[in-house]
């Protein structure tokens, strides 16, 4: 069995079994509390008892990370669900966080779910909260509790509640502030300077050209010459880009408190966070003010008020564009010392670039300058009348704003620059969203007798207006600096016959109207029966197609509350439960039912003596009966208790199907256009998940909680609509690193994100060919098929040549050999969490992991192939490739001394053909992660009240502790497409690093 599988295992043994059967070994004392009595959840527009709740519901409270310093929501949370994935794209400040609930439904569009905060709808609502400021986090993860969300809800709904103070309670301030450094887990191994230059020796001095022959004497010098390369200064070059120590400082100040009949809260976060690579950090500003009144017994309200201001700072390391965009390479790929270039290594080198695509690290991360900002205003209030004892009027209206920037230069020795006279270019962008909601709510709860019925008919609309202005400027003076450039634009000046791009603009309204309804009724407190229904009208839609409707229905049965089970000392709760329900997606741009046309200069004319910006419709065609996406969810689901709570978990199996897929299809180009959205095709997601806790030992000073859940889904395409091939239903996508690299395979009856590629088979060994001596030349024996068109650039493979698996035995390895080669699916994940607390001592570890996903690490096919470049280097395994000359440097033929000279090599040499997907960088994904390790240390409360306060804890955090895993690239969990079609590509990711802090949390 594989090893990480086994640590996996071994560990959930040791964390979860062990601990279980030591709390069942352990006596109860009268001290001991029961657990998870009485909890509340979020639920559709109202709260629910747990107990009661008939979905499937994951829930983190704030007891539950209040102790864990983070400064993204999102990384509290994560492990901690089931069937909730959240995982960072890559290690730089700022990145995105991917959360996908029981995997993705869509394929071409957006898989992130719903969230609303405090009753309002948010895109990315993480990313701008605090984990100090969160009270609770709902997940709403099958169609019979997210339909009542109706549109948006197809991909789950994650209901964020904040903090607010608490009335008749006396004014309190806390303050939790940590400072921490970051700092580079590991690096990609490379060639050392020796192992580079015999490399390289290998491809001046191999095809006996003199002209090469002189020109690696004069840059690196003889043969001879190369024995002072091992003691030559190593630049390690990762090191000197990504090795910087990054402080991080963050502070939390709230202030609480209330009187008879009303309470407040006000909570302030600062962050100011260095990244690990030159140029990069993070910055971040938050307010929020929330205020509840009581304007009478019956009359409530409640006023929010939230401003978050963000920046990430630094160019990073990639884009989702192609290869010309990866950073990465420089800092593993440049000469690994000084010297090598008539130019001193420190400085630009045009000729240098030019022969080999690279720039000094160092030089290219100070020539690009990046700030991508964005600033969040949300304004909600609510207001509560209760018009009888059982019927309650809600009404709520928030208001969102968010405007986002991009301000990026590229100095004069960046690619982009030398692609324009050398001359520096400007990118500018803003946008900015506003989102008004107002949603109201009746709600008729009533208990008579052994019937309990809770009613809800709501109405909601949601206003959206977006605009966005996008520039690309260029020509800039040499000499202008980065913050010259974006406070003077007109300083660019276009040479004779050239004109500047016309801006860019965009606008994307979106209205929402709905309305909806939900029942619930109880009896006995045993049989509980829940429906419900949403219909959705979207403007996004063409007439005739814009509304869609969403009915769900859920029913639980109370076992415990039999007669047989009701006095059980040892089943606390067992409940069975069960649910139906249809969501919606409408997530694709405004009008895409009309046809709309976008000017630039890229479609210009000339005109004189100069260049007349055109106009065209774009490549995607419009379709007027587009429709909505629609996803079917079955779930079934088990909730137990042991020993009065003290043991308590979740068991749910589901199946959602999606149909009418949102699809972004490829369409013939004889129709103008390249992409149509279509409603093509249908996915489905099948799964099984579990969670379990555990009060192990609850003593007055000693106290052992377990929480855990592991998950498994399995995703599979079950048509794909008019978009498919017309003999067969796939079709190829590419992941986009590399240009018209179709590497990904979309097909019926497979998972979304199959990679599709060769099966790499070592290499071609002095056995496959004849020899002639007399010509000194290799040819294959019959019967050898050749690689030559798919690896080789169409040159006749040699020995030590890349071999690929001949799959149809034709004896030729062309594209009819290319493979399902595996996808991104893990067969199950999950984490496992701990806290201890022992007299004034508290610690929690928090694990996550995954098994069986694959890793597409395009990096290791980019460096490991030489293609057009010499002077590159290659990773440290290309050391062990296949030799051609001799410890003496000369060039060794002879078949028999050739076979010798390669009797310990194992790696062949590195392809001279274009770039191609193939088994090599499909990887073992598998990870086990000690996601966070926090101990802390409170003061006895007799002596922090001598001192004035009312708590004082001093804390001490390891994030991202260690990972357990074979994969040879930075981070398994590298997500840097942006794609559902294309998940799990590895390229140029921005390394992860390891978060130490200490601090503080008083409380006054």
């Amino acid at each position: 069995m594989d090893k990480r599988v086994q640590s996996v295992k071994w560990l959930y043994l040791t964390f979860f079994l062990l601990p279980v059967l030591a709390m069942a070994q352990e006596k109860e004392t009268k001290k001991e509390k029961e657990t998870n009595i009485d909890e509340v959840v979020l639920v559709g527009y109202t709260r629910v008892s747990k107990k009661d709740v008939t979905n499937a519901v994951s829930s983190v409270k704030a007891e539950a990370i209040k102790d864990m310093p983070s400064t993204n929501a999102a990384e509290a949370i994560q492990g901690r669900m089931a069937g909730v994935q959240v995982s960072l794209s890559e290690g730089s400040p700022g990145a995105d966080v991917d959360i996908v609930i029981r995997g993705g439904n869509s394929i071409t569009g957006s898989n992130a779910p719903l969230y609303i905060v405090d009753g309002v709808q948010m895109d990315n609502a993480l990313s701008i909260l605090s984990p100090k400021e969160i009270q609770s986090i709902e997940v709403l993860k099958d169609a019979s509790s997210t339909s009542i969300y109706g549109a948006r809800g197809a991909n789950g709904v994650v209901l964020i509640t904040t903090k607010g103070g608490r009335k008749r309670a006396k004014t309190s301030i806390n303050y939790n502030g940590f400072l921490g450094v970051r700092s580079i887990q590991n690096t990609i191994d490379v060639l050392d300077p020796y192992q580079y230059v015999l490399y390289q020796y290998e491809l001046y001095n191999r095809g006996g050209v003199q002209t090469d022959i002189d020109l690696f004497k004069n840059r690196y010098g003889t043969y001879a010459d190369l024995e002072k390369y091992k003691t030559i200064k190593r630049r390690d070059w990762q090191d000197e880009v990504f090795g910087r120590e990054a402080f991080n400082f963050t502070h939390n100040l709230s202030v609480t408190g209330g009187s008879d009949n009303s309470s407040f809260s006000l909570s302030l976060n600062n962050v100011q966070e260095d990244g690990i690579m030159i140029g990069s950090g993070f910055k971040r500003n938050m307010a929020n003010f929330k205020y509840d009144y009581d304007l009478s017994k019956k009359v409530s309200m409640t006023l929010n008020a939230r401003y978050s201001r963000q920046t990430i700072f630094g160019a990073g390391t990639s884009s989702t564009g192609s290869q010309s965009t990866n950073r990465l390479r420089n800092a593993v790929r440049y000469q690994p010392f000084e010297g090598g270039s008539t130019v001193n290594v420190d400085d630009f080198d045009p000729l240098f670039a030019n022969e080999t695509n690279l720039v000094n690290p160092v030089l290219l991360a100070n020539n690009e300058v990046k700030e991508n900002g964005r600033n969040d205003l949300l304004l909600n209030g609510t207001l509560e009348y209760k018009i009888t004892k059982d019927l309650t009027f809600r009404s709520v209206i928030g208001y969102v704003q968010r405007d986002e920037f991009v301000n990026q230069f590229s100095g004069p020795i960046t690619s982009l620059a030398r692609q324009n006279n050398d001359q520096p270019v400007v990118f500018l962008s803003k946008t900015q969203s506003r989102r008004i909601t107002n949603t109201n709510t009746l709600n008729y709860r009533k208990t008579f007798g052994s019937h309990k019925l809770d009613l809800l008919a709501g109405q909601e609309i949601v206003k959206t207006d977006a605009e966005s202005l996008t520039m690309n400027i260029k020509w800039f003076p040499k000499s202008i600096s980065a913050e010259e450039a974006f406070a003077n634009i007109q300083a660019a000046s276009p040479p004779s016959g050239q004109v500047q791009d016309i801006p860019r603009t965009n606008v994307l309204p979106d209205r929402l109207v709905s309305f909806f309804g939900r029942a619930n009724y109880i009896f006995r407190n045993k049989y509980i029966v829940t429906a419900s229904m949403r219909a959705d009208g979207s403007s996004v839609f063409g007439p005739g197609n814009q509304w869609g409707y969403f009915p769900a229905a859920s029913v639980a049965w109370k076992i415990n509350e039999e007669n047989f089970l009701k006095d059980s000392r040892t089943i606390s709760e067992l409940k069975l439960r069960a649910g139906y329900g249809m969501s919606g997606n409408n997530r694709i741009a405004a009008f895409l039912y009309n046809t709309f046309f976008t000017t630039s200069s890229d479609y210009g004319y000339a005109f004189g003596s100069n260049v007349t910006p055109g106009a065209t419709t774009g490549n995607i065609m419009s379709n007027p009966g587009v429709k909505w996406e629609s996803s079917a969810s079955k779930n079934a689901g088990l909730d137990f208790g042991f020993f009065k709570g003290r043991l308590y978990g979740t068991l749910d199996v589901y199946q959602t199907d999606t149909k009418d897929l949102l699809l972004l299809a490829k369409i013939p180009q004889t129709s103008g256009y390249e992409y149509q959205y279509q409603n093509s095709g249908s996915t489905t997601n099948k799964g099984i998940e579990f969670s379990v806790g555990a009060s192990v030992i609850n003593k007055e000073n000693f106290k052992w909680n377990i929480d855990a859940n592991i998950s498994s889904n399995k995703n599979m395409i079950k048509s794909l609509g008019n978009s498919a091939s017309a003999s067969a239903n796939f079709y190829y996508y590419p992941s986009g690193w590399q240009n018209n690299l179709n590497d990904f395979l979309v097909q019926v009856g497979k998972p979304v994100g199959t990679y599709w590629g060769y099966v790499t088979a070592g290499r071609y060994e002095i056995s496959d060919f004849n020899y002639n001596a007399t010509t000194q030349t290799y040819t294959l024996k019959s019967g050898v098929p050749s690689s030559a068109a798919a690896a080789n650039g169409a040159k006749a493979v040699q020995p030590g040549d890349l071999k690929l698996q001949d799959l149809n035995g034709d004896g030729v390895i062309d594209n009819n050999d290319m493979t399902d080669l595996g996808n991104a699916q893990p067969k199950f994940y999950g984490g496992f969490n701990q806290t201890f607390r022992y007299k004034n001592w508290d610690m929690s570890v928090l694990f996550n992991f995954s098994v069986g996903n694959k890793v597409y690490n395009a990096n290791k096919i980019e460096y490991s192939t030489q293609y057009l470049y010499r002077d590159n280097n290659m990773l440290a395994e290309v050391a062990d490739r296949w030799r051609w000359f001799d410890d003496a440097g000369n060039k060794v033929n002879d078949p028999t001394a050739l076979a010798a000279l390669n009797a310990n090599t194992t790696m062949w040499t590195p392809p001279a053909g274009a770039y191609f997907l193939h088994s090599y960088a499909i990887e073992d994904g598998s990870f086990l992660r000690l996601n966070n390790l926090t101990i802390g240390y409170s003061l006895n409360k007799d002596f922090a009240k001598q001192l004035g306060l009312s708590n004082f804890r001093l804390y001490f955090t390891m994030n991202n502790v260690f990972t357990i895993t074979g994969y040879s690239g930075y981070d398994p969990e590298a997500n840097t497409r942006r794609n559902p079609l294309t998940p799990g590509v590895d390229y140029a990711a921005y390394p992860r690093s390891r978060f130490i802090l200490s601090g503080v949390d008083i409380t006054f």
